[in-house]
């Protein structure tokens, strides 16, 4: 009970302290004095809101050993009926990629390195463009045209 009856007391005292009636108690017998050359300026009053930012999403919490770095995907693009093979490395383990673009290979890197070798298969001379994003950013973007052509993409967060 008493750190509740402290607490009340300060918050009296606070608002005492903030409040803006004037304490002259010869005011209500003075008229108010004229002030020359004075300009009003109206202000809004301040607002509490929630602010949002576009589109982002809280952040997201992890345990155990993942260092919550951000997602890493790489994407195959091009002119249709470009195919194309190759392989991924993270750490230890290997991914095979292959198909036609467009194409989409999301890796956990969960800090190693991403490295990848993807070869243009087909005989045309369309296309293909290697895109690597992590998180929201695109790190790196290279393209060939020519058949039989290797991309190299390395990454680590």
């Amino acid at each position: 009970m008493l750190p509740a009856a402290m607490l009340l007391l300060i918050v009296l005292l606070l608002v005492g302290a903030c409040s803006e009636e004037n304490t002259d108690p010869d005011k209500g017998n003075k008229p108010p004095k004229e002030k020359a050359g004075v300009t009003e300026e109206t202000t809004s009053s301040p607002t509490t809101a929630l602010e949002t930012t576009g589109g982002s999403s809280p952040p997201e919490i992890t345990l155990g050993d993942d260092p919550g770095g951000p997602e890493v995907a790489i994407r195959l693009e091009g002119d249709p009926r470009t195919t194309f093979s190759g392989l991924c490395s993270v750490g230890e383990e290997q991914i095979v990629l292959s198909g036609r673009v467009p194409k989409r290979f999301d890796f956990d890197l969960k800090g190693r390195l991403l490295s990848c070798r993807i070869e243009k298969r087909d005989e045309s001379t369309g296309d293909l463009k290697v895109v690597l994003v992590a998180g929201e950013t695109t790190r790196s973007v290279q393209q060939t045209n020519s058949p039989g052509s290797i991309i190299n993409v390395s990454y680590k967060e």
